[in-house]
Formats: C-alpha cells, structure tokens, sequence
C-alpha cells in the first residue's frame, strides 16, 4: 500500500507542476513565482513521510524545513543579483551552490522554533531589500513554441525528488529530511522556463516575485512543528496546509503580486 500510495503521490505532484509551470507561463514572471511558492513538492512529500514515520519525526522535520527556508530566501536573492550581470545557467549554479552552504549551516544547527522564525525573519529582510527592486519591463523575447517533453520533464524531475526524499528519510534522519524537502526544485525549473519566453531577466522578475508569497510556507511549516504531537499527523497537515495557503491568497486578493 505505501508504494501505491508513492507512486499515485508522486504522479500527482508531476500533474500539479505541469499545470503550475503553464499558468506561470500564461499569467507573467512574477505571478508564476506566486505560483511557485505553493508547496508543490514539500507538501506531497510530507504527506508521504507521515505514511511511514510518527508525530515526532514530522514535527522535528519540519522546524527544520522552517529553518531551511532562510536558505530559500537566500537562494532567491542569490540568484536576482547574479542574474543582473550573468547568464541563467551561471546565476542558477552560483543560487544553488548559495542554497547548499546555507542548507549546511541549517542542518549543523540545533534549532528551536523562535530561532527558526528569527532566521526567517532576517533572510526575508535581506531579500526584500536586495533581491525584489524594480526591474526593467519583461517583453516576451523567445517566440519559439515550447518543446512537447519539457513540461513532462521537469514534472518527473520533482515526482523523483519527492519519491528521494521519502525513501531516503528513514536513512538521513529527520533534520536531513527537512531540509531536503525543501530544496528549491520547483523553483528552479520555473527559472529555467521563464528564461525560455523572458530571458534572464524574466527569470528574475519570477523568481523575486516568490519572496513575499514563501511567507505562507513559513507560516505552514511553523504550524506544522508544534501540532503533529497535539491534535495528530493528519490533522496536523491540513492545518499547515491550510496556513500556507492564506497569505498567497492574502496577496492575490490585494493585488500586491
């Protein structure tokens, strides 16, 4: 039942980044990186860890994935700077190589929850100070039709990264786990589709328009490492779904995208 269970998750996650790549394509840079910042493949991947492990270790897992969201935050403002001078494949490597030193930082660190929040707090400030400017106006510059297989590529990419993170769990721990599941694939991939219509520049204008809404994940993952124990794994989940989803709907009703 649980390898069912994996493959009808992972499937589900591949069909969600499809439809959350098109509509960030269709809608502009920065409203795709709202979309982005919904937990597409954190939040299947915690579904599938509460399959095989207690309320403690999702609890422990996921005030580290809290604590790894400064290093998201990091890597999205890496990754804006970087991409006003350099190409998308030297500003994607050189956000990525940020993210793994941060995510290193995390991981040897012995977190409580309000120190997790503190951190969150200063990476979010530094983001939107250096990281979310106005940028110049994004025209669409690659009139090419997209290729039939990349949607479904970058789809199997975060289906094998969620299938990775739940087979590897029992192996790298609870903290390993947080910050994998975290790791910022979707995010990436909405980079590197950007670039295709709107250049770097595109990319970044997507990718800085994700800082605001990944309030929400923090707020999800925040409730996510304090109720697991108290009310259950399960209800503990929709509650932190539930918390992750307010603030990007906050932000799409006010139009501050």
């Amino acid at each position: 039942m649980f390898w069912l269970a994996l493959g009808l998750k992972a499937s589900a996650t591949a069909l969600v980044v499809v439809i959350a790549s098109v509509v960030a394509e269709r809608a502009g840079p920065r409203w795709g990186g709202l979309v982005a910042s919904i937990p597409v493949s954190a939040g299947p991947a915690y579904v599938l860890l509460a399959l095989q492990h207690d309320a403690a270790f999702i609890a422990h897992s996921a005030l580290t994935s809290l604590a790894g969201g400064m290093a998201t935050w990091i890597y999205l403002s890496a990754f804006v700077i970087l991409a006003r001078r350099m190409s998308l494949v030297w500003s994607l490597a050189g956000a990525l190589l940020v993210w793994l030193l941060a995510a290193t930082v995390v991981s040897q660190t012995p977190w409580t929850l309000p120190l997790a929040i503190a951190a969150n707090l200063a990476a979010f400030l530094v983001a939107l100070r250096w990281a979310t400017p106005p940028v110049p106006p994004v025209v669409n510059s690659r009139n090419s039709h997209r290729a039939w297989f990349e949607l479904p590529v970058r789809a199997m990419l975060v289906a094998v990264f969620v299938v990775a993170v739940v087979t590897l769990s029992d192996a790298i721990g609870p903290a390993v786990t947080g910050i994998a599941a975290v790791f910022p694939i979707a995010l990436s991939s909405l980079a590197i589709l950007v670039n295709r219509r709107f250049g770097v520049v595109g990319a970044a204008a997507a990718l800085g328009g994700a800082i605001k809404p990944l309030i929400g994940i923090a707020c999800g993952f925040s409730v996510l490492s304090i109720t697991p124990e108290e009310v259950g794994t399960w209800p503990a989940l929709g509650l932190a779904l539930v918390a992750s989803l307010i603030w990007p709907m906050i932000i799409v009703a006010r139009g501050k995208v």
